[in-house]
């Protein structure tokens, strides 16, 4: 049941008691928070599967991976390029990039070591390219590593990377925290002598090389992290950031208001108005409400039973009220859009856009494939018309956007079964949406860097090698992604792009939901929070503190 923001703030003590093993300095209704000087908590709804984001495909471990591990590139507030285990962002002017973007050469930090004190060097990443190209190894999505002919190292400092063919996501894609699957460097002291590392004791135990260190983990309740004194860029501000794990959004936002966090993400595509009514109710507070890049949809799973009718994919683009769903239940954490890119974004184009709202029109649609109504509900030759969602249980926000798309649905004759999973099995190898084992699913794409949405829609990337998880395999958007991926021309990529875009609307493939817009809170105490377009609130964490108060 959706909770009420009353019911919410009535729960608060009740919450502390429920959660008082995960968190610290919970407080009673009505007291002051209490703090410690030196500990930054904050939530996550479930454990990570490991934190070897190499081999795990979680959005979870995603949010924190900057915290441990290290990339050649990272990303800022802007979502612009950093170096970060390397001195300078290659570039053709620094010659970094070479033969036309075919060749790119990494000159790496010196002086960097690992958690355990080892030093870092062009080792770990030969190891680690090896490593993504391992087939033993369950890689979540492989696109840009398969592209690449070569990875060496021209001394201990020096890596030399050779591409196939021209590819224009190359430098997002390759170890950096820009890309859309960010893997991290992974250490060659530990791992280089493993025949996998799918269950390696590592991905429990991570030596990494971030600003803090894995102290603790106690799973289903907590996780903590120490600073490591001997950080590249010096030590975090902040001694201790404390994980509280929490059942479910309702919960983290409770704990919120009880002062038990001091950071809190209410996610646009998890959240709900409620809730961000209920974590504004804090005053002692510090809050953001910006864009984000991540574009939300109802995926159609294009190669079981009835979703392999473009009339039924069409009926259901023009038959549910959307933008009325959306506004009901999210509110400011929705923006309306119509594709993949935000206005001012790469290839935006106004002109693109979705089947409108036309609840007659989707019913002429179905009526004419055969599935007509008897009673309240379609079926065909004596088959009904039954369609099952899925997504992520606990996450408020979305689980009423699937009771909302149910009575949509149901208002055209199409009989539905909700389905809640945990997110690990959701995305898991062979889990729910790699095996198939739905017909609608809410899905929301966080983009890195790059511009590259392709490997979510191309054949070749359809499971088990990618994460075409829709099964989409369309001539036209394969043309498109060839275009784009391989052209060092911006305008001949974006109108590539576009036309990729044009074809999924054109074949109905997918429902655009519209884009996300995430809210996040802060005690008044903490400073050095620069909200992330592409996500990564953390991308700075070593520079946040937390001042004394009065």
């Amino acid at each position: 049941m959706w909770a009420s923001i009353d019911g919410l703030r009535r729960g608060v003590f009740l919450a502390c008691i429920v959660v008082s093993a995960a968190l610290v300095g919970c407080a009673r209704s009505g007291d002051a928070p209490q703090m410690s000087s030196d500990v930054l908590r904050i939530a996550a709804l479930q454990d990570p599967p490991g934190f070897d984001p190499l081999v795990s495909d979680n959005a979870q471990l995603a949010d924190i991976i900057p915290l441990v591990h290290g990339f050649l590139l990272g990303v800022d507030a802007r979502g612009a390029f950093t170096p970060d285990l390397v001195t300078v962002v290659p570039s053709v002017r620094n010659g970094g990039l070479r033969d036309g973007g075919r060749t790119i050469r990494y000159m790496l930090r010196r002086g960097v070591r690992w958690h355990d004190g080892a030093p870092f060097d062009a080792r770990d990443v030969v190891f680690s390219f090896r490593a993504a190209m391992n087939p033993r190894n369950n890689v979540p999505d492989r696109s840009g590593f398969d592209d690449i002919a070569s990875v060496k190292a021209l001394g201990p400092y020096a890596v030399e990377v050779k591409l196939r063919r021209p590819y224009s996501p190359a430098l997002a894609t390759f170890f950096s925290l820009g890309a859309n699957d960010p893997y991290a460097i992974l250490p060659a002291h530990l791992l280089a002598t493993a025949t996998e590392i799918n269950d390696a004791p590592y991905n429990l135990h991570p030596i990494g090389l971030g600003p803090y260190r894995l102290t603790s983990w106690s799973h289903g309740s907590r996780v903590v992290f120490e600073a490591d004194p001997a950080f590249r860029r010096g030590r975090a501000k902040i001694g201790k950031i404390e994980i509280a794990i929490l059942p479910d959004s309702n919960t983290e936002v409770t704990a919120w208001q009880s002062g038990a966090l001091d950071f809190l993400n209410v996610r646009g595509f998890a959240g709900s108005r409620a809730m961000l009514a209920s974590a504004r109710s804090v005053a002692d507070a510090r809050s953001w409400l910006s864009d984000h890049y991540q574009f939300d949809y109802v995926m159609f799973n294009v190669s079981r039973g009835p979703m392999r009718e473009r009339a039924v994919r069409e009926a259901i683009v023009r038959g549910v009220d959307r933008e009325r769903i959306e506004r009901d239940v999210r509110g400011e954490l929705h923006r309306p859009g119509d594709g993949d890119r935000l206005p001012g974004q790469f290839a935006y184009d106004a002109t693109i856009r979705q089947a409108p709202y036309d609840p007659v029109g989707a019913a002429r649609l179905l009526d004419a494939a055969g599935w007509r109504r008897r009673g309240a509900f379609r079926e065909r030759n004596g088959i009904p018309l039954t369609l099952e969602i899925v997504g992520p249980a606990g996450l408020s926000g979305s689980e009423r956007l699937q009771v909302q798309l149910q009575s949509e649905l149901s208002k055209l004759g199409i009989r539905t079964q909700i389905k809640t999973y945990q997110y690990n099995l959701l995305f898991a190898q062979g889990g729910i949406l790699q095996s198939g084992r739905f017909d609608l699913a809410f899905y929301g794409w966080q983009p890195g860097e790059d511009a590259d949405h392709s490997y979510l829609f191309r054949c070749d990337t359809r499971p088990p090698n990618g994460e075409n998880y829709a099964r989409i395999c369309d001539p036209a958007i394969d043309r498109a992604a060839a275009i784009e991926l391989t052209t060092s021309d911006r305008a001949i990529e974006a109108r590539a792009d576009r036309d990729m875009l044009r074809a999924l609307d054109a074949q109905s493939d997918l429902l655009f939901l519209g884009f996300d817009r995430e809210a996040l809170f802060a005690r008044a105490n903490v400073r050095g929070v620069e909200p992330s377009v592409l996500g990564h609130h953390y991308w700075n964490i070593e520079r946040w503190s937390l001042v004394s108060r009065p």
